[in-house]
C-alpha cells in the first residue's frame, strides 16, 4: 500500500511531537509516537508501507507483527483525520 500526505498541511516539529494544521478545515493535530514517525517518513514523498515497516524493524525493538499493527493503526488514524491518503491499496 502506498500512502502520501495531503498537500494542504503545515507542520511544526517539536522534540517529541509534530503539530500539524490541516489548512482545508483549520484543525490542529498533535502527533506523537508512531503517528509522528509515520508523518516524518512520508514528509516529502509517497511511500510504500512495506518500506516503512522494513525501516522500522531496524530502528525499533519490537516484532514485525507488533510494528505492523502499530503502522496500520497509525495509517487509520491519519486517514480518519484527513491528513494522508492511500494511493495504492495493492
Amino acid at each position: 500500500m502506498k500512502i502520501t500526505r495531503i498537500q494542504e498541511t503545515a507542520t511544526t516539529v517539536l522534540e517529541n511531537e509534530c503539530i500539524v494544521l490541516n489548512l482545508d478545515n483549520g484543525q490542529y493535530f498533535g502527533l506523537e509516537g508512531a503517528l509522528k514517525e509515520l508523518w516524518l517518513e512520508i514528509q516529502n514523498e509517497r511511500k510504500d508501507t512495506k518500506d516503512i515497516l522494513i525501516k522500522w524493524k531496524t530502528e525499533f525493538d519490537q516484532t514485525e507483527e507488533e510494528l505492523s499493527i502499530i503502522l496500520i493503526e497509525a495509517i487509520q488514524e491519519l486517514t480518519q483525520n484527513q491528513l494522508i491518503k492511500i494511493e495504492d491499496k495493492s
